[in-house]
């Protein structure tokens, strides 16, 4: 389906060819790219679920869910959705820094060790620890490649615990410095704030880190080289966190040698909500105008709402940098590391279903890309094809022109088969998951370590219309006993009969759980749920031990 049918009303075109996954060279596609490698743009935003976002609202109101409360996202809905690939069926984890991991390294928690949040100060009494510097990463590897990538970070880094940072404190730049990233500033945690106690919004006072320079003419540390930490204020208003995190790309984009592959990773719409300081800079390009008032001070006292005067503002900084881009040889990729907070949700999206939850609203995000290497008929394009935030690694690999060594990103598949037209699911599963506490994975066989103890393992799995819950507990007795419990959902037709029609509805928020009747499953399902349950045994067993 087109954007432009979604607005029409039109009904769904058939997008799925077929729901099995197949190797791409067997169904006759690319494995790399068809063009010189060009340049890769991936925007990471923070807790935003596609409740937020008008293009995937439009979508969904098309397909008979009802209506829901979106910000104003004109950048990204002109400038990406309508000429790009929009996929609806995108999974990640439920909370940031697992769906960062999985990104960077095409890999899920299980066998990156990160399942978990980190956190400035670790007050759980449990070691949990960041991404190791052994993991291979996606801007190591382009270094690799027939054309070596320069590879810069700004914005949310989130991926490094505290202790590893007091011994690496480049941690973006990876170990030994370079071989991850070769730039990088940003904030290392969530935001913490310049004047601690002070009553200062964190996204006006901030403390941003230089892993390195970004400018070599600019020294931004004051005591001399990177690493350091620097205040920042606003006013003036270019020190606003999310004007930041675009004048940093904004810069790079304009001076970086190419081919470049640039992460750009906000931290809107992250808690603390605020109201949006006046002033903030925009610009416009082609057709695309920006929210020019997206709510200042003293207009939108609730939380739901102020998130979504966050997410315009946002939507305004992301207009900024697409405006700049060169979409003749730039690849851009935009996802969200996982749901919208709950307390963002309105009517008809549930609370207990959002951010931190495996449900659809917590794993669930939005994925676009629009690419140079797009097929006929690809821009507007709304794609139900499963796919992943692992994905990513593979994708740009193979815009690269890159095949991934063995062993590499072993849960990540390319999306080029969808950019140059196919129509298909390249996979037939998705997987999700989280657990606690993370764990550094044994060097032999990638796992968890011998001697690693959690008391939790959530995992989800989905076929293109049945999708598995499992979660395991460690049992209070403080043993090595666990209870496993269940739910099984119809995502298609797991709803109540449509009102007017009398047809099938999709169960859009997970009130059907099809085993707590406890009445016979249908033939399909029946069939789905074995299989669901025999590819979590054999590929993902539970870590719980």
């Amino acid at each position: 389906m087109l954007l432009s049918q979604i607005a029409t009303g039109a009904a769904l075109l058939p997008l799925l060819a077929s729901s099995g996954a197949r190797p791409t060279e067997a169904l006759g596609l690319p494995s790399a790219s068809l063009a010189p490698p060009g340049n890769v743009l991936v925007i990471t935003l923070d807790d935003v679920g596609v409740d937020l976002i008008g293009a995937y609202e439009s979508w969904y109101v098309s397909q008979g869910r009802e209506r829901g409360q979106p910000a104003n996202t004109p950048a990204i809905d002109s400038l990406l959705a309508a000429q790009g690939i929009l996929f609806t069926e995108c999974w990640t984890a439920p909370m940031c820094t697992p769906s960062r991991a999985r990104l960077l390294t095409g890999k899920y928690g299980m066998r990156s060790g990160i399942g978990a949040v980190l956190k400035e100060t670790e007050t759980s009494g449990y070691l949990n620890p960041g991404l190791q510097p052994s993991e291979l990463t996606l801007p190591q590897l382009l270094r690799t490649g027939p054309s070596s990538y320069t590879s810069v970070a700004v914005g949310k880094w989130h991926l490094v615990d505290s202790p590893l940072r007091a011994t690496l404190p480049a941690h973006p730049l990876g170990s030994p410095t370079g071989t991850w990233f070769d730039r990088y500033a940003g904030a290392m945690f969530n935001l913490q704030n310049a004047q601690p106690g002070g009553g200062t919004n964190v996204y006006s006072s901030w403390i941003k880190t230089y892993c390195s320079f970004l400018d070599p003419n600019v020294a931004p540390c004051p005591s001399g080289m990177p690493p350091c930490d620097v205040l920042k204020f606003a006013p003036p208003v270019t020190n606003y966190v999310t004007v930041d995190t675009t004048d940093d790309a904004l810069a790079m984009v304009a001076t970086l040698p190419e081919p470049w592959f640039l992460y750009v990773a906000y931290n809107a719409v992250h808690a603390p909500v605020h109201d949006i300081p006046a002033g903030m800079p925009s610009t416009q390009c082609g057709s695309y105008l920006p929210n020019f008032s997206p709510c200042y001070p003293g207009v939108t006292p609730s939380f739901a709402s102020r998130v979504r005067c966050m997410m315009e503002e946002l939507d305004n900084q992301i207009g900024r940098l697409l405006c700049a881009v060169d979409a003749g040889d730039t690849t851009v990729i935009l996802i969200s590391d996982n749901g919208t907070d709950p307390n963002g949700l309105v009517p008809p999206h549930d609370r207990s279903t959002a951010k931190g939850t495996i449900k659809e609203g917590g794993i669930r995000v939005p994925m676009i890309v629009r690419s140079p290497l797009q097929g006929p008929g690809t821009p507007g394009r709304v794609s139900r094809a499963l796919v992943s935030s692992t994905d990513v690694f593979a994708t740009v690999a193979a815009i690269a022109g890159m095949s991934l060594p063995t062993g590499a990103a072993p849960d990540s598949v390319s999306m080029l088969p969808y950019i140059t037209g196919f129509q298909g699911s390249v996979r037939k599963f998705v997987y999700s998951e989280n657990f606690f506490p993370n764990f550094e994975p044994d060097p032999v066989t990638g796992g968890p370590p011998a001697n690693y103890v959690t008391n939790r393992h959530v995992q989800a799995i989905r076929e293109q219309r049945f999708k598995l819950v499992r979660r395991t507990d460690r049992n209070q007795n403080g043993g090595n006993t666990f209870t496993v419990t269940e739910e099984f959902y119809d995502l298609q037709q797991g709803g109540p009969p449509d009102p007017v029609t009398g047809g099938p509805t999709p169960d859009w928020f997970e009130e059907n759980d099809l085993l707590l009747s406890g009445q016979p499953l249908a033939a399909r399902a029946q069939r789905a749920l074995q299989v669901l349950r025999n590819r979590l045994d054999t590929q993902y067993p539970s870590i719980c031990r």
